[in-house]
């Protein structure tokens, strides 16, 4: 899935596996903590370690739940469920200095090819939702903190 460009500077996708739990966990933190200390009152260990865990677990029985690697180094996942009909579950976390170099383009021109409907969530404040939007992503509904976007076929 990752054009050569990227393979050339660095970036790998490898399947998740159960030894990636650390890994998972401290992205997911270097992703979240802000947000989740925005609209939920703070990021708690006890609390994020029991939920992430079942999100991981949950996570690697998707149809994708990849690695993306940088020299090496775990610097983010990509998790999706894919039926018959639909796209949802879609998520991407890269810590920050793997961003903005073409890695989550990459990967949502992957699943927006399959020509399938998509929907996901993202945090209201997280300015991803722009790349979204450019996407052909929509805000169809809201909660407290996330928005609910879909990309329906084009």
């Amino acid at each position: 899935m990752l054009p050569a460009a990227l393979r050339n500077r660095g970036f790998a996708l490898a399947d998740v596996e159960e030894a990636d739990f650390e890994s998972y966990y401290a992205v997911k933190k270097a992703c979240y903590e802000t947000y989740v200390d925005e609209y939920f009152g703070g990021w708690d260990d006890a609390v994020q370690l029991e939920m992430n865990a079942r999100e991981f677990h949950k996570a690697r029985k998707r149809l994708c739940a990849q690695k993306i690697l940088l020299h090496g180094e775990t610097v983010g996942f990509f998790t999706y469920d894919e039926c018959d009909t639909h796209i949802d579950g879609v998520s991407i976390q890269m810590l920050e200095h793997a961003r903005n170099q073409g890695v989550g383009i990459c990967y949502l021109e992957h699943i927006t090819a399959k020509g399938k409907p998509i929907s996901l969530k993202v945090f209201q404040s997280n300015p991803a939702q722009k790349l979204y939007a450019k996407f052909g992503f929509v805000i169809y509904d809201e909660t407290p903190s996330h928005f609910l976007m879909r990309r329906t076929l084009i």
